[in-house]
């Protein structure tokens, strides 16, 4: 995999000698990403390129925009009350 699109805050899940778990990216280090294991009992703080088996990037909340285009029969009842 190619950890050019990989930045910090997004989650990875890899596998290093056999053993697969996810890890939160904090940042990247020469050769490879420096990260957090999400599972107990994970020792692995860095990561190479051919570890990393998936990818989700970390997205931001929808702009305000989005929810003003949603019908208003759609809306919930919470979205209601902060009016």
């Amino acid at each position: 995999m190619r950890l050019e699109a990989v930045s910090p805050g997004d989650i990875v899940r890899a596998s290093v000698r056999g053993r697969m778990f996810h890890a939160v990216v904090r940042g990247t280090v020469p050769g490879g990403l420096q990260v957090d294991p999400i599972e107990r009992g994970i020792s692995y703080r860095h990561l190479k390129a051919r570890d990393v088996v998936e990818h989700w990037a970390r997205r931001g909340r929808p702009r305000a925009q989005a929810e003003r285009d949603v019908h208003p029969e759609q809306r919930s009842l919470l979205d209601l009350e902060d009016r």
